[in-house]
């Protein structure tokens, strides 16, 4: 989803999962940024002020690629 999203024009790519390997190997494919977070729904609100931040400007678009409660929360919250 990441090199699809780059390769069709995404400026700036954040990543955000909860393991660190697939943090890793998201940052060698060529995201700007990678944000670790946890699986407690709990967190969304404070996960999301660490992608703003990560991003450094307005998310426009978000790809949940896990379909979970909370990675849909944590998507769709973090975008405008």
């Amino acid at each position: 989803t990441m090199l699809a999203a780059r390769a069709f024009g995404a400026p700036r790519i954040v990543i955000v999962d909860v393991d660190d390997y697939r943090l890793s190997v998201a940052k060698d494919l060529g995201a700007d940024q990678i944000v670790k977070v946890s699986s407690n729904i709990e967190d969304v609100a404070e996960e999301v002020l660490l992608i703003h931040k990560a991003m450094g400007t307005d998310v426009d678009v978000t790809f949940d690629c896990a379909g979970f409660t909370k990675t849909m929360s944590t998507a769709l919250g973090a975008t405008r």
